[in-house]
């Protein structure tokens, strides 16, 4: 991974303290996207990614993988295909449930958005306890998809997301590794 881009998140990703809850060390990726260089810098290291894995589909996860996936996409020439919370998206879909520390939620897909042979890059902007991500990843190999590379900016590697995730048989990389 690019270090000197990990070295400017570090310094630049602001933490707010007990947000949403108390205990919880809130990494505020907003801080990223209001610094248009370093904002540029992250878009490319993803672009560069999808090339280094021959990607040919971008998937973002709702919201924030909306933004960095869309524009990594775009710099990339290829495809972008949002993956949604229930009741988003038009048309034929496919739909995973999964559960929350709180309940359950539901993530879709337009069930024409991927195809049998598509190298496929799910980028977010996070991964904490890997709930979003790893029902993402099992809606994703419904699809006939066998292999997929995730892409976060920041893990929060002590609670273990991106390690489930890659005991899937997936690519987990991320730019930053931090503690929530």
């Amino acid at each position: 991974m690019n270090k000197s881009l990990q070295k400017k998140l570090e310094k630049e990703i602001r933490v707010i303290p007990d947000f949403p809850l108390k205990g919880v060390m809130f990494q505020d990726i907003f801080s990223i996207t209001e610094n248009p260089k370093l904002f540029k810098e992250i878009v490319n290291e993803l672009s560069n990614l999808c090339k280094k894995y021959k990607i040919t589909k971008v998937a973002g996860i709702e919201a924030r993988g909306f933004i960095f996936g869309a524009l990594a996409a775009y710099k990339s020439s290829i495809p972008f295909v949002p993956i949604r919370k229930k009741g988003k998206l038009p048309g034929k879909i496919i739909k995973k449930k999964y559960k929350l520390e709180y309940g359950t939620d539901q993530i879709e897909i337009q069930k024409h958005a991927i195809l049998n042979n598509d190298k496929v890059m799910v980028i977010d902007d996070l991964i904490a306890t890997g709930g979003t991500a790893i029902a993402s990843c099992k809606l994703l190999k419904s699809l006939t998809v066998k292999k997929l590379t995730f892409c976060f900016i920041i893990d929060l590697q002590n609670l273990g997301g991106s390690e489930k995730l890659k005991s899937l048989n997936n690519n987990v990389i991320s730019i930053v590794n931090a503690v929530g």
